[in-house]
């Protein structure tokens, strides 16, 4: 039966509120980064754990990490929010264990193919000492800052006093989130990431700052 009510005696609709649209909408755009990080940390087959362990809880990018790049201009790792970051840390004359680092880090990115923009490089150098010159090509792209060890030792898990040898892996929301093992499996760590990227193909994450 139709209402015979005039337009102007029909009840008034009810508006959604605004708050409730909000988080309506937030729902809806965390949804996809929630499941794909659901599917590929918690409904993984049964004894085939993703290689590496996660951090955690997660830990997001100090304010104050007191990073400096080669020129002594202060840098903030929340610049590169938006993009995944692999990360090491070793001391500024880079031994072959160090070089071996940043060769897999290089490789690991190149394999990305057409994802490989989403992705930064990035070495922590963990003392005063000059650049080895003898690492400009495996870190060659890579993005190197200068560090207080004691400051990096505070966000960065690791064992044995020493920060040199896992490679990290940091979100695109500034949260340290992964750590490779010393001497890692690159192809086991390619797939990793290859999985985090496909995971979050249709997630347009906003860049701070771009990177070239």
């Amino acid at each position: 039966m139709t209402s015979s009510l005039p337009p102007s005696a029909q009840p008034p609709v009810r508006k959604p509120r605004s708050m409730l649209t909000l988080w309506l909408l937030f729902a809806m755009a965390a949804a996809p980064i929630v499941a794909a990080f659901f599917l590929f940390y918690v409904v993984h087959p049964a004894g085939k754990p993703p290689y590496g362990s996660l951090v955690e809880p997660q830990r997001p990018i100090p304010l104050n990490l007191g990073l400096k790049t080669l020129d002594g201009q202060p840098y903030s790792l929340k610049r590169l929010e938006g993009y995944w970051l692999m990360v090491m840390a070793a001391p500024g004359a880079c031994d072959k264990e160090c070089q071996q680092s940043l060769f897999y880090m290089r490789q690991i990115r190149i394999a990305q193919g057409d994802n490989r923009d989403q992705v930064v490089r990035v070495w922590l150098v963990t003392d005063d000492a000059p650049i080895n010159p003898g690492v400009l090509e495996p870190a060659e792209g890579t993005l190197i800052l200068r560090g207080n060890p004691q400051q990096l030792a505070s966000w960065l898990p690791h064992k044995d006093g020493s920060l040199q040898g896992p490679t990290w892996l940091v979100d695109p929301f500034g949260h340290l989130m992964m750590q490779f093992p010393a001497n890692p499996d690159p192809t086991r760590m390619r797939r990793v990431l290859a999985k985090l990227l496909y995971n979050n193909a249709g997630i347009k994450f906003k860049h701070v700052e771009p990177v070239q």
